[in-house]
């Protein structure tokens, strides 16, 4: 057991190297896509803000972008009737629907929640500055996940 543990290790430490530009270009994807992102809300909204750069939600997806990049190159380095451009491919599809559906529906829970919490405030004429609200931008539609 220990040998096959040590073996496996050491295969590890041999073959990581290879896989560095990998990690490097899925990343360098997400990195890109948090800038853009950062672009689009500042025209957007006229106001530059680099808090967007570490927010989740919105237009494009940097999930979605790391996963269909990651997918990508797996399909050019492996081909596409490979065993892990398949696992990728099924990983990429579950990542981009669970942007557009469970994190967008979250989103829109909160949206709900505290439009509520606003009313009650109004009908109680209680002023509560500490609480804070719930992100409603969690998730995407379905156009900003492609």
């Amino acid at each position: 057991m220990f040998d096959y543990i040590s073996q496996h290790i050491q295969q590890f430490c041999e073959e990581f190297p290879e896989q560095i530009p990998v990690v490097l270009i899925s990343f360098g994807v997400g990195l890109l896509i948090q800038i853009i992102k950062i672009c689009i809300d500042s025209l957007v909204q006229k106001k530059f803000s680099f808090a967007q750069f570490f927010s989740s939600g919105g237009f494009p997806s940097s999930h979605t972008g790391i996963a269909s990049s990651l997918t990508t190159i797996v399909l050019l380095n492996e081909g596409i009737y490979s065993v892990d451009f398949a696992i990728a491919f099924t990983f990429s599809l579950i990542v981009a629907y669970d942007a557009m559906n469970v994190r967008y529906q979250s989103g829109e829970h909160a949206r709900y929640l505290n439009e509520l919490r606003r009313n009650l405030q109004n009908v109680l004429e209680m002023k509560e500055t500490k609480k804070q609200t719930l992100k409603e931008r969690l998730g995407h539609t379905p156009l900003e996940v492609l």
